[in-house]
């Protein structure tokens, strides 16, 4: 077989080899689910396996759960998909199940994960990702994914996961390691079996390797064998990972090279080069090496770990019923388990493994064993000799296929010593005893075995060739001496030897005097088990266990004496648990768990902390009675004075000495009871209302303290008379800091925290070093009172209460203090609470937290908290990461990103998968950010998960509480926070759609639009951390998943929660802003068909002018596709006269108002509407010459000489100002800056301010001639008189004549240069600076009539020209810049005066026609008729806005149009 694989393959042929062998292995698979059912089963019997293996006590980290459901649930989306024929249905099944296999597949193979090997778990997430990419036909990743299933973990996945593959592709390379190992394995065997010599070593290889030959095998040859077969696993495991990598870069080849090349064909060596190679086929436990059952776990994967020790073991196994059954057994692995010594604090003793011995198989890399304190099946103990071996009870050479039944008959007990022979019923009693003790902890021990006795013994009963027979067990020796007693001989309560010892219903074993003392202080449970005991009366004596312990105290009588004698310090897992009074909070009363690295010291501190307050707990304080009668009677003097005593000094005394003798008595349950008398209680409260002594007032805090932990009765009656916690309270604010531990033990309600106001004195104990009470030990830190009466104060009352409340912790300064106290273990939760409590009240103050915060304790306690308190920990950090600095927030996340233990993000993950709704938004949005601390990458599984999470969340609209927390999310997101915390990308938007008020008020209450000198990099740095994060939020929100989060935005807009409609608005708003700055990924369309008409209804119905602002700018992000175009104008009619009010507040609205009027398809004359509002009848002041528009205000010049002032803010002017300070005609007006400029008939020309009030002459040019056209500013004024050229003024020489031999009509100025419209039909420019004329234009002379420019208008950098029609064309449009003719106005009547705005040109004719034409196209839209017939237009206006007309006549009546 190996002869066909030898030869060189090009590509083409191996890519052909994998895709056919892995397509086929998968497509059975895929087929037989019966198959796929019992290989998942066989693996979950592995998993249940390995848990039964460990150690009852030890704890699951959080994250570890949820990465084995996310396995198992890709493994049932995977199901679903394989069995639904619903193509929709199929692809999100598999995407799902994509992520959550994905999350196993990245596990660090090196390490574990809930006590699996993460290789384990990693092969088969790659095995189940083989079968999903073969659902999506991708047959490149189905192979890619089965090839690094072996790489990953080829050990389980040729004997689990796929040996048919297994056998396929890598086994005919193997040869020369197969051969290695028959070479080997047959030489151990023939020096077993020397008659085996004459075998043959092909014919005879089954048969050999199937004889039992174990029992004959002296212990340096088991050893051999034993490394043999953990060698050639290895050489397995190594040689299939190594053409596992070989496969893949056949299917991937190096891209960068232009010749592809076959990598380079790897060679299996084996670790001794054989004799030959077997060409025939073998044994399945050969081909693939040991065989470790499902039963056994994943004890292979540590067998390395024991690869440093010497000394071997062989086990004393007893069969039994359950071989009958055919199971398969074994008796070692690769390497043997060793009985190690295991070391306390108190000695050092040697335990028994006891195995199960129908959960071995026979090449089981180590078997089942369980060492652990106080669960060791103590029926033997070991001699001091260490090399001690167990006999098997099966071969190792047994075929799994025939494995050999034996029963527990067969197992007999020889050379058993006759000092140690119990008869059968204290035997039994004995054992099941013990085993009852060890069942109730650790389900590691055989429940079949209560009738087998395993005996363990350091050394071998061996005959004279070197080797024990098979038939015999070791000898049991005589008991070892050592430096202690057996542990279960002492009391796990007092530490001493037993003289009456009791078992009871719990398997538990203690003398008779410590339990009774321990049921007599009212307990119930089992001090160690802490079950239930059901039974009032104590069983009888143990009398077995008893006549064991005489036994042993004969034999070593000295040391019985000691232990006898003394009292033997208890160890810290024989005494019963104390009565843990932790710092909790008092709104949740549940104590923060410790970090699983911490968790042995944090127990440690915590019992040694309330060592003194575990009264009821703690029967080891066993007293002499009248040790106890000596203390009562010491006190009842003390005590009498205390309740009887008017003066306040023998008081005083008296607490100091009954705080002494309740500290000398260790809390005894009678002095307890003795001291908790109503009167007694009565008398120390007296003593803190009228004591002025500190001492006296600490002391009588301890004593009330002390009494209260050990019986909350006490507190009881304190609660029940107000005064006392007044007295408590008043004491706190006087500076007594231990007052604070008395307020938190009696669990005051919010009411009568609030009432005394207490945040001042709390934070000054927080922030002061308490003082020792000599040596009186206060079983609480009063600081850690302090913290939990503060979060119960901040946490209580309603919205408005814990804003106040947490203002007064700001203002008292106390957020320095609470964040140094945070290193403590010991009220973490309450501190998070506290200061998110704090960020949420005062946004502010987040910098300051953020500046002096250690993050790693708000993760450590992360880690090990429950959901409620993971749930305050994400959403403090959430909220802390929300400051009005990019760069900052980028460094606290990427604190959060890097701190810790354990992967943040993973842990973040997991969390999100399984965390309760109201937390995963926060969760969801702190893990996205961690993501895009970088850039966004093709595949983030943690950017993906969060994405997901907070667009379902948008989904969700009977939850409206999750869509609000979802699109504030979202927003914040976006990174424009205020320093105070809000968010103002609503603001930012408005600004940019040129909408400035909102945004300069924001910025000038926070401070936030000025910028020093000195901060001008640290601004640009901000900038440009800003830039770069919003593109990347946005790439990452827009493109997930095609653009879903623009249809769950479009379901959100039309919620009825005018809060939420305007938050998804500003999402959408900025989304679609963003959107059309990165490259275009088809989303694009995605987002159209979502929120145009959605946008298109908010500009139609919003009451709001910030909404139709918001939702104009979304709309002009479309206007460039054109694919929008056809939508926009199915629109463009109902939203025309909109956005031409809103013109006048934002650019924004200009700029989309134009595109639609020049869109191709938009008619705009089905646009176009128009309305005469008003005639004014001015006919009394004559002609009206002139019409000027200035900031709301219309001035009209008369024939008379009057000037008037309008109001034209409303639809209908008002007249507010009219004067008549010209003699004659005003004939023309104009302005610059704050100035008017009138001229006049009358040779004058007048300057005049402008203000609110109206407008007032202040300067008065006598110029000698009739003005006829103006046109001035602040430097010069330019003007026409009745004869040719034009005369420049400038205000202080006398006026220049520059003389081109034309007639002017119109004057128009631009920067320095003046364009002026002449007869003949031509446009002269004059260099004002140079007083120099050239020709613009000169147009076509008709031999009949006059050719004139009659009007002048500059805008926008064009020149627009109206006068004579000439050849149908009657104005002219020039770009000043190259002056070239852009465009014309087609028309057969003359123009004499033109007004234009940005969207129209305002052509008004010789016969009182006003034609309209689009500005940029230069196309008629319409026209408008004046009233009077063939009424002379002598004036025309449009307002900024363009939404009001103008037109003066010559009948002297001014017509107001409304341009809707």
């Amino acid at each position: 077989m190996a002869g066909n694989f030898r030869f060189m393959m090009d590509q083409n042929n191996i890519v052909r080899f994998l895709t056919t062998s892995i397509d086929s292995f998968i497509q059975d698979r895929l087929i037989n689910k019966e198959q796929r059912t019992q290989h998942k089963d066989q693996c979950a019997e592995r998993l249940a396996a390995e848990d039964e293996n460990g150690e009852k006590e030890s704890e699951v980290e959080y994250s570890d759960q949820a990465v084995l459901a996310n396995l198992d649930w890709g493994i049932e989306a995977l199901e679903e998909a394989i069995n639904t024929y619903n193509m929709e249905t199929k692809l999100a099944r598999l995407d799902y199940a994509e992520k959550m296999l994905q999350v196993c597949a990245m596990l660090n193979p090196k390490q574990k994960t809930a006590g699996v090997p993460n290789s384990y778990l990693s092969a088969w997430a790659h095995l189940n990702l083989s079968y999903l990419w073969k659902l999506r036909n991708n047959i490149k990743s189905c192979i890619f994914h089965s090839l690094e299933m072996f790489v990953v973990d080829p050990f389980f996945s040729r004997i689990d996961f796929a040996p048919e593959l297994w056998k396929s592709l890598f086994l005919p390379h193997m040869s020369s390691i197969v051969g290695w190992y028959s070479e080997e394995r047959h030489r151990l065997m023939m020096e077993v079996m020397p008659e085996t010599t004459d075998f043959s070593y092909t014919g005879d290889f089954d048969r050999v390797f199937n004889e039992s030959l174990v029992f004959s095998m002296r212990p340096n040859q088991l050893e051999k064998l034993q490394k043999l077969e953990q060698l050639y696993g290895e050489s397995l495991d190594e040689n299939t990972r190594l053409y596992a990598k070989y496969y893949n870069d056949c299917m991937n080849p190096d891209s960068t090279s232009s010749k592809k090349v076959v990598p380079m064909l790897p060679i299996a060596e084996p670790p001794m080069t054989p004799l030959h190679e077997l060409s025939r086929s073998v044994p399945d436990f050969v081909k693939f090496g040991p065989i470790l059952p499902k039963s056994s776990g994943f004890s292979m994967t540590t067998r390395r770990s024991y690869d440093g020790l010497s000394e071997t073991t062989r086990e004393n196994l007893t069969s039994n019923s359950n071989h009958s059954k055919g199971e398969k057994s074994s008796m070692w692995g690769a390497k043997e388990s060793i009985i190690e010594e295991i070391e306390d604090d108190s000695d050092s003793e040697h335990y028994d493994a006891s195995v199960d011995s129908d959960k071995n198989n026979i090449f089981s890399p180590e078997p089942k064993t369980s060492i652990k304190d106080d669960d060791v099946e103590r029926k033997v103990y070991r001699s001091n000799q260490k090399n001690q071996m167990q006999s098997p009870n099966i071969s190792p050479m047994q075929s799994p296929r025939a494995a050999p039944n034996y029963s527990s008959s067969n197992a007999q007990i020889h050379n058993i010593s006759s000092d140690h022979i119990f008869n059968r019923d204290e035997e039994e009693l004995v054992l099941k005893n013990i085993k009852r003790r060890n069942d109730s902890q650790t389900p590691s021990i055989n429940q079949d075995n209560e009738n087998s006795l395993v005996l363990n013994d350091s050394s071998l009963g061996e005959s004279d060739d070197g080797y024990q027979s098979s038939a015999s067990f070791p000898k049991l020796e005589k008991l070892t001496i050592g430096s202690k007693p057996p542990k279960d001989f002492v009391c796990p309560i007092t530490g001493q030897i037993f003289s009456d010892p009791v078992t009871l219903e719990t398997g538990q074993t203690y003398e008779r005097k410590a339990i009774q003392e321990w049921l007599g202080t009212g307990n119930t449970t089992c001090p160690i088990t802490r079950q239930p005991l059901s039974a009032n009366i104590l069983p009888k004596t143990n009398y077995v266990l008893k006549r064991l312990i005489v036994s042993w105290k004969e034999q070593n009588p000295e040391l019985a004496q000691e232990f006898s004698t003394s009292n033997t310090p208890r160890g810290s897992s024989c005494s019963p648990s104390a009565k843990d009074i932790a710092m909790i909070s008092t709104t949740q009363r549940t104590t923060d768990s410790p970090s699983q690295k911490n968790k042995e010291d944090y127990i440690r501190q915590r019992n040694n902390r309330f060592m003194q307050v575990a009264v009821s707990a703690s029967p080891t304080s066993v007293l002499s009675q009248a040790a106890v009668e000596t203390i009562i009677n010491s006190l009842t003097p003390y005590i009498t004075s205390l309740c009887t005593s008017e003066n306040l000094q023998e008081c005083e005394e008296a607490i100091t000495e009954i705080a002494r003798l309740w500290k000398d008595s260790k809390t005894d349950p009678q002095i307890h009871s003795y001291l908790s008398k109503p009167t007694v209680v009565s008398g120390l409260v007296e003593i803190l209302s009228a004591s002025l002594n500190r001492e006296v007032l600490r002391r009588s805090i301890y004593i009330l303290s002390e009494l209260i932990f050990a019986d909350e009765s006490v507190g009881e009656t304190l609660n029940s008379v107000d005064s006392d916690f007044d007295c408590l309270a008043t004491l706190l604010k006087n500076g007594l800091a231990e007052a604070a531990l008395l307020i938190y033990q009696l669990r005051p309600v919010f009411a009568q925290l609030s009432e005394h106001e207490l945040i001042p004195s709390l934070i000054q104990v927080i922030q002061n070093k308490n003082e020792d009470i000599d040596d009186f030990q206060l079983a609480i830190d009063p600081r850690a009172a302090s913290i939990a009466i503060l979060e119960q104060i901040l946490m209580g009352g309603d919205e408005y209460n814990r804003s106040v409340n947490a203002s007064s912790v700001i203002s008292a300064n106390g957020i320095p203090a609470i964040v140094k106290y945070l290193d403590r273990m010991e009220g973490r939760r309450s501190i998070i609470s506290i200061l998110l409590c704090c960020m949420q009240a005062e946004k502010s103050c987040k910098s300051s937290i953020a500046n002096r915060i250690e993050l790693s304790p708000v993760l450590e306690l992360f880690h090990a908290g429950n959901d409620s308190v993971r749930g305050i920990c994400v959403e403090f950090l959430s909220e802390l990461v929300r400051l009005n600095r990019r760069t900052f927030s980028n460094q606290i996340l990427q604190i959060v990103k890097d701190e810790g233990a354990f992967s943040t993000m993973h842990t973040f993950l997991v969390y999100l998968q399984m965390a309760p709704m109201e937390h995963q938004i926060a969760v969801a949005s702190l893990l996205l950010q961690l993501d895009l601390l970088v850039e966004p990458r093709k595949m983030s599984i943690y950017r993906e998960e969060a994405v997901e999470t907070l667009i379902e969340a948008l989904w969700q609209k009977d939850f409206s509480n999750n869509q609000m927390k979802a699109l504030d999310a979202l927003l914040f997101l976006i990174g424009h926070v205020t320093s105070s915390g809000k968010s103002y990308t609503e603001a930012w938007l408005l600004k940019i759609a040129g909408f400035d008020q909102p945004y300069n008020v924001l910025m000038k209450a926070d401070q936030l639009g000025h910028s020093d000198k000195d901060l001008m990099e640290t601004m640009e740095n901000e900038k440009n951390a800003m830039k770069s994060w919003q593109k990347r939020v946005a790439s990452v929100l827009c493109n997930h998943e095609n653009g879903s989060i623009f249809q769950a935005l479009e379901e959100c807009l039309k919620s009825n929660s005018l809060k939420m409609a305007k938050s998804c608005l500003v999402l959408a708003t900025w989304l679609t802003h963003m959107l059309f700055t990165l490259p275009d990924t088809g989303v694009r369309d995605i987002a159209r068909k979502s929120l145009l008409e959605a946008l298109i209804n908010v500009i139609q119905s919003s009451k709001n002018l910030e909404e139709k602002i918001l939702a104009t700018l979304a709309l002009k992000s479309f206007i460039s596709d054109p694919t929008a175009h056809e939508a926009l104008r199915v629109y463009a009619k109902s939203i025309y006269r909109i956005l031409r009010k809103l013109k006048k507040y934002s650019t924004v609205a200009a700029d989309i108002l134009k595109a639609l009027l020049n869109l191709n398809s938009v008619d705009v004359t089905e646009l176009w509407s128009c309305k005469e509002v008003v005639e004014l009848d001015l006919s009394s002041n004559g002609e009206v010459l002139s019409l000027l528009y200035l900031n709301g205000q219309v001035l009209s010049g008369h024939a008379d000489g009057t000037i008037k002032v309008w109001d034209a803010r409303k639809r209908i002017p008002r007249v507010t100002q009219e004067t008549r300070e010209h003699k004659k005609a005003v004939t023309s007006l104009c302005s610059s800056v704050d100035r008017l400029y009138s001229s006049s008939l009358d040779k004058t020309i007048r300057v005049w301010t402008i203000k609110p009030d109206g407008i007032k002459c202040i300067d008065v040019y006598d110029v000698k001639e009739a003005v006829y056209e103006l046109a001035a500013n602040a430097k010069l004024a330019c003007y026409v008189t009745q004869g040719t050229g034009v005369k420049v003024f400038n205000w202080s020489d006398p006026p220049k004549l520059i003389n081109f031999n034309k007639y002017v009509k119109c004057l128009a100025v631009a920067g320095d240069k003046l364009y002026c419209g002449c007869s003949g039909y031509s446009i002269q420019e004059v260099n004002l600076s140079k007083y120099t004329s050239t020709s613009f234009f000169t147009g076509t002379r008709k031999l009949l009539g006059k050719q004139t420019i009659h009007s002048l208008q500059i805008h926008d950098d064009f020149l627009f020209a109206c006068g004579s029609s000439v050849d149908t064309t009657a104005g002219k449009i020039f770009s000043l810049t190259s002056k070239m003719v852009v465009g014309s106005l087609s028309t057969g009547l003359d123009i004499h005066r033109v007004a234009i705005n940005s969207d129209f040109i305002f052509a008004g004719t010789k016969f009182g026609t006003i034609e309209v034409w689009l500005k940029d196209k230069f196309t008629r839209v319409a026209s408008i008729k004046m009233a009077g017939g063939h009424t002379k237009i002598t004036s025309l206006v449009s307002d900024a806005d363009g939404m009001m007309l103008f037109v003066g006549s010559s009948d002297g009546k001014i017509q107001v149009w409304a341009l809707d």
